[in-house]
C-alpha cells in the first residue's frame, strides 16, 4: 500500500509539470513578445515532414496580410521541392498580429529560416 501511495504521490507532482511545459511552437510564439517592427506569430502549426531532410535549412518568404494571414509562400529556386510544399502547407496555417504603421495594420514581407533537426522535427529559428 505505501508503494501505491508513493507512486500517486510521485505522479501527481510530474501531471502539473507536464501541463506547464512549453511546446516549441509556444516558446517560438513568445520569441517575439513586446516586438512591433515585424509581424508577431499569434499562433504556428508544426510542419508534417517526410523523413530524408534531416539536417536542411530552409528560407521560407511570405507576406503577411493586414489580416494576419501568410500568403504568397516562396522558397529559393534550389530549395528542395517536396519540403518547400510541406513547410508551405503548416506556415500558411500559422495566425499573426499584423504589422501596424499609424495604428493602420498592414502587409509585410517575412522571411524565415527553417531548419530540420531530426526525422519531422522542424524547428523555425526563434527570433532575439
Amino acid at each position: 500500500m505505501k508503494h501505491v501511495i508513493k507512486l500517486i504521490l510521485f505522479t501527481s507532482f510530474l501531471v502539473p509539470a507536464a501541463l506547464c511545459a512549453k511546446s516549441s511552437e509556444e516558446l517560438y510564439v513568445e520569441s517575439f513578445a513586446g516586438r512591433s517592427d515585424v509581424p508577431v506569430p499569434i499562433s504556428v502549426v508544426r510542419p508534417v515532414i517526410a523523413p530524408g531532410h534531416e539536417g536542411e535549412r530552409v528560407w521560407l518568404s511570405f507576406l503577411v496580410e493586414a489580416d494576419g494571414v501568410p500568403r504568397e509562400i516562396a522558397a529559393p529556386v534550389d530549395a528542395d521541392h517536396t519540403l518547400v510544399k510541406q513547410l508551405a502547407r503548416a506556415v500558411a496555417q500559422w495566425k499573426f498580429k499584423p504589422l501596424m504603421r499609424d495604428g493602420v495594420p498592414v502587409r509585410a514581407r517575412v522571411t524565415l529560416p527553417f531548419r530540420v533537426e531530426a526525422a519531422g522535427v522542424v524547428e523555425p529559428v526563434a527570433q532575439r
